[in-house]
């Protein structure tokens, strides 16, 4: 472990944290200055903040959770795959069990999965069979299979309208993109936002004012529900206007990188410490298409994933006394097909894995009805789905948020049990 992390806390030490920090929230002396008191102070979030992590471009699920007791994953990749743990190969699995191990680069949430804080659910996906980027991430942010026709809004936001109250935060949903990400359309005051620091218009309050005279003018004549779309742009304009993201400092140690997943998750951190009412933020990592030089140690996926674990533990480190109230849920579109390519990467697939970070995940590294990579198994050259991602999702919302109604989030589908994560 290096100088720069905290020791891993068991899932009772994490709970029994958590439990404390609860009881004794509301009497906190010490404050820092970037931290504005906010009225609204985590007494709307009854259940977790969901922290949904989008892996753009069909991230390859077997360099990353490798089935190395499958011997047909070497057979298909003499060059691209990655060795078994027990191996002399330069390149080997870090083990999660006898069958699967971990990409070495994403080594610093080795310790996460290994010791019941992150569980990673495998072949799982859309039963959809689009290799289609822009189809495939339309249907699982829609929450549907594509069979169910005509709904335009996102799975996140039928959540959040079936969990409404009066008295809402204007914070409850953000994105950190440019534009509001599918699956958080339907939920009028859910925010898309680059970064606080944008938001702040770099720190100059007359810009900050021409933008609200104009949106102001905007909306003025307009109806009811672009009243209502007005209110929560003025309200969250101004709650996030009392946040100093420049001076917020992680704790424990935790470092997140200069990327967008880096600054999306800090900034995340930085709204669910400053008791904004946070329920939802929906974070992107780019660039898996990795159809060429996709590499073992030294390709295109190697620096994705060193960024994509380095800051999901700098997550996890830096809000270890929250985490009780917070769960993480990463996905891609598809995976990549099961034989790798001439040009040194691998080609759109179907079959991929979601990963869950909470003390209340599982207690094992890896859950998965495994369809096996024998050609007479894939579907298609391409791993098999045993897992629909709605039944992951169904699950998590269950267990981890309150009062959802499964039947508005994803209409048409009947949940069956995955076992990935229980309720506190």
């Amino acid at each position: 472990m290096s100088e720069n992390r905290i020791p891993l806390l068991s899932r009772r030490q994490w709970l029994q944290a958590a439990t404390a920090l609860s009881a004794i929230g509301a009497t906190r002396v010490l404050w820092p200055a970037w931290l504005p008191r906010l009225a609204f102070a985590n007494e709307g979030v009854k259940g977790d903040t969901l922290v949904c992590i989008f892996l753009r471009g069909g991230a390859d699920a077997l360099n990353m959770i490798v089935p190395f007791g499958d011997d047909n994953y070497y057979k298909a990749r003499p060059l691209l795959a990655i060795g078994q743990p027990d191996s002399s190969d330069g390149v080997k699995a870090l083990a999660l069990d006898d069958f699967f191990g971990l990409n070495p680069d994403m080594q610093p949430i080795h310790e996460l999965l290994i010791n019941g804080h992150m569980t990673v659910i495998h072949a799982a996906g859309t039963p959809n069979v689009s290799r289609s980027h822009f189809e495939a991430m339309d249907l699982m942010e829609r929450g549907t299979n594509g069979a169910e026709a005509g709904i335009g809004s996102g799975w996140l936001g039928r959540h959040l309208m079936a969990t409404s109250a009066e008295g809402d935060s204007p914070l409850r949903a953000i994105g950190w993109s440019d534009k509001l990400p599918t699956s958080l359309r339907g939920y009028v005051s859910a925010n898309a936002l680059r970064s606080i620091a944008d938001f702040h218009l770099h720190g100059d309050t007359r810009q900050t004012d021409q933008m609200a005279a104009t949106l102001s003018a905007m909306y003025q004549e307009g109806g009811a529900p672009l009243n209502l779309s007005a209110d929560a742009t003025f309200q969250a304009l101004e709650l996030v206007k009392q946040i100093d993201v420049d001076k917020y400092r992680p704790a424990n140690g935790a470092r997140y990188d200069d990327s967008d997943l880096g600054r999306g998750l800090k900034q995340t951190a930085a709204l669910i410490k400053a008791g904004a009412g946070l329920e939802v933020a929906c974070v992107d990592h780019g660039n898996y298409d990795t159809h060429v030089a996709q590499g073992r140690s030294d390709g295109l996926l190697s620096g994705l994933l060193t960024s994509l674990s380095q800051n999901l533990r700098a997550f996890h480190d830096d809000l270890l006394d929250y985490m009780g109230k917070i769960t993480v849920v990463v996905m891609s579109e598809f995976g990549r097909r099961v034989q790798e390519n001439g040009g040194g990467g691998t080609d759109h697939g179907h079959g991929g894995a979601m990963y869950i970070m909470s003390p209340y995940v599982a207690k094992t590294p890896v859950i998965a009805q495994w369809p096996g990579l024998n050609s007479d198994f894939l579907d298609n050259g391409d791993l098999q789905i045993t897992t629909d991602y709605r039944d992951v999702l169904s699950e998590l919302l269950t267990n981890r948020t309150p009062n959802t109604d499964l039947s508005i989030v994803f209409p048409g589908h009947t949940a069956k049990s995955v076992g990935a994560i229980l309720k506190g």
